[in-house]
């Protein structure tokens, strides 16, 4: 693995008029070196066991310390998705921290910053897939940007702010719950987060349907929402993975437990359990683990409505279908009658049979982000034709029925959030016919 630090701003020849010697810059680099190189071995081949980076680059950057003053570790530097590519990572890292190296004033927080920066390089692929997306709905606004279609246009417009508040959280969660378990850093507490979380949701919300109904808001996602992300993210992140089933409750508890506290009891693999998990985590994966928590954490209702908006023909009384079946305690009481309102009738058993057969050839980028998302239809389907109980089995149809329909309460067409619906619904009725 190569590393190579790079100046192209003129930090050494400040760091030189500083008074810092030419040895003390060579040490000082050697260090920084040293750190990524300690790094990509612990998070690519022990956490995620996969083969390291062929070379890493770090650019030394100069930077207005008031900008930044205060700021945590995760303000500190920064790593380049676009620029990462063919087994070359890009970072950059600001003069403050390079000083912290130069003074050996403040280890801890040089450490925790290459380590949060590794957890995005290793998240890479993730970022591309968002990053993807962004630009198919930009392409999709510059298209539809006219005069007589503004409406339009701002509809791609809020829904791309929309999933970039949720792409942050997400990102940001991943590598700040990686830099604090290998830290061991006391974080927070869960009703901070939840409480503080559901503010910048509903405000992100908000704003959105009012960029849809006509006022230019600059600022769907604002800079202090930006911001609150450092502070709550990796918690949600660890309320959705616990709710999706994507880690054991017990491990999710020990994590969470280690955040609030500090005392963390977590043995090395279990670690590992949970950063694999983490990173396994797509952004349509976490928008539905989101939906399925309580509205004090993410409010469902402005995010139905949204979707409903973006899309046009979503019928309100389906809507409140929705709501009210993931709002209700369990039974297939409320499922059936939720089922009925919302599809209408259960699609013919050969025309499922069909259509499962296609869908398991095939595997999109929004059903691959959920990798329990085959394994739950497999065993609905089974429940569908194998079942001796008829109301189970009416249970799974009605469940296979609502995946398989393009017209639901978010159209499987619309970008980025078409599935999310499905994926809830697939969820209540595994966990059902499970209890």
């Amino acid at each position: 693995m190569n590393i190579i630090i790079r100046d192209d701003q003129g930090l050494d020849t400040a760091l030189m008029m500083d008074g810092y010697t030419r040895e003390q810059r060579q040490d000082a680099k050697q260090v920084i070196r040293g750190q990524f190189r300690d790094t990509a071995h612990k998070v690519f081949e022990e956490i995620l066991g996969r083969s390291l980076p062929d070379t890493i680059i770090v650019n030394m950057s100069i930077s207005d310390r008031e900008e930044i003053k205060g700021e945590s570790a995760a303000r500190l530097a920064s790593f380049n998705a676009e620029l990462s590519r063919n087994g070359s990572l890009y970072f950059n890292i600001r003069e403050i921290t390079v000083k912290t190296v130069l003074d050996n004033s403040d280890t801890k927080l040089f450490e925790s910053t290459v380590i949060h920066e590794m957890f995005h390089a290793a998240d890479l692929q993730m970022l591309g897939n968002d990053y993807r997306l962004f630009d198919a709905i930009r392409e999709n606004l510059y298209e539809e940007e006219s005069y007589f279609n503004r409406q339009g246009s701002n509809k791609h417009i809020a829904l791309l702010s929309i999933l970039r508040m949720l792409h942050h959280y997400r990102a940001e969660g991943i590598a700040i719950l990686g830099e604090s378990l290998l830290m061991k850093s006391k974080f927070g507490t869960i009703e901070y987060a939840t409480k503080q979380f559901c503010k910048v949701f509903e405000l992100t919300m908000m704003r959105a349907q009012m960029r849809i109904g006509g006022n230019r808001e600059k600022d769907v996602f604002d800079k202090e929402s930006f911001h609150q992300a450092y502070a709550v993210a990796p918690i949600i992140l660890l309320l959705v993975m616990d709710k999706r089933g994507d880690i054991q409750h017990e491990l999710a508890t020990k994590a969470l437990d280690g955040l609030v506290t500090g005392n963390y009891e977590l043995t090395n693999n279990e670690v590992i359990t949970i950063m694999r998990s983490a990173l396994a985590l797509g952004l349509t994966g976490f928008i539905q683990g989101l939906t399925s928590l309580s509205d004090d954490v993410a409010p469902i209702r402005p995010f139905l409505n949204f979707c409903v908006s973006v899309q046009q023909d979503g019928d309100e009384d389906n809507n409140n279908a929705y709501q009210q079946l993931l709002s209700q305690p369990q039974s297939e009481e409320n499922f059936n009658a939720a089922m009925d309102q919302i599809m209408g009738s259960c699609m013919p058993e050969e025309e499922l049979d069909e259509l499962y057969t296609k869908f398991k050839e095939s595997s999109t980028n929004e059903e691959s982000s959920y990798p329990q998302m085959k394994e739950k239809m497999a065993f609905l389907y089974a429940t569908f034709k194998t079942d001796e109980n008829p109301d189970r089995q009416r249970l799974a149809q009605w469940a296979l029925t609502y995946f398989f329909d393009d017209k639901d309460i978010i159209n499987d067409d619309v970008s980025g959030l078409g599935l999310i619906d499905d994926m809830t619904i697939i969820d209540y009725a595994t966990r059902l016919l499970q209890s």
